[in-house]
């Protein structure tokens, strides 16, 4: 039976609210910009795709909180450069406004799966590719509180898919990887990071885009409360 479980936090139990595009053209009014979102909204994908290409390329940026964090100024200033800003201080400016826990939601499914959890006994854990500010995140929206651990990877160094930060998350919660379970998004980074240190992956699929997956898959994370 398990004794812990472990979370993923953006996308299993955090999501930027409002998106990006909103925080983006608020955050440049704010320094006198007349943008609006509509401005924002076509780089989307190319900002995306920019991400994207960069894990594929170099994913051990998150394992250091600066190359972290430049991640983040680059895409932001991707964006400046599309609506034609010339700020050099913007991108950092919306990377702060994110550090604001008003800019970040818990998933509805979230906050009952963690005090279902937490009433039967279980230690709760993170493991999450992301900067070091992510305990203080976590305090400030108030659920701090709920987790034994927090471990992300540019605190240790490590990230997932790679076992490392998993088992480093297991010896701080004294648990042996046979009793712990490890719920996330990403079937690649989640379950076969889980998996390479003999964690059970459960994947939070709320929109049905895994069913090929090999891993279980759960709808809504209440669902881990029954089956655990």
């Amino acid at each position: 039976m398990a004794q812990a479980v472990f979370f993923d936090i953006g996308g299993t139990l955090i999501y930027a609210d409002p998106p990006v595009p909103d925080v983006f053209a608020r955050v440049a009014r704010r320094r006198g910009h007349g943008i609006t979102v509509r401005d924002v909204e076509p780089c989307m994908q190319q900002v995306d795709e920019y991400y994207e290409s960069e894990y594929m390329r170099d994913g051990d940026f998150w394992c250091d909180h600066d190359r972290a964090v430049q991640i983040w100024l680059d895409m932001y200033g991707m964006m400046a450069g599309y609506c034609e800003l010339s700020d050099p201080g913007l991108p950092q400016a919306v990377y702060d406004e994110y550090l604001r826990p008003e800019n970040w939601s818990l998933f509805p499914d979230a906050q009952a799966c963690l005090k279902g959890l937490k009433r039967r006994g279980f230690k709760l854990g993170v493991i999450s590719n992301w900067d070091a500010t992510l305990e203080d995140l976590l305090r400030n929206m108030g659920y701090l509180p709920y987790f034994d651990e927090v471990v992300s990877s540019a605190s240790v160094g490590c990230r997932k898919p790679g076992s490392a930060i998993f088992e480093i998350a297991l010896e701080r919660m004294s648990v042996k990887p046979g009793d712990a379970v490890h719920v996330g998004d990403l079937p690649e980074a989640d379950g076969d990071g889980a998996t390479g240190a003999g964690i059970r992956p459960i994947i939070i699929d709320r929109r049905g885009r895994y069913r090929d997956c090999p891993y279980e898959r759960i709808p809504v994370l209440t669902d881990l409360v029954s089956m655990l």
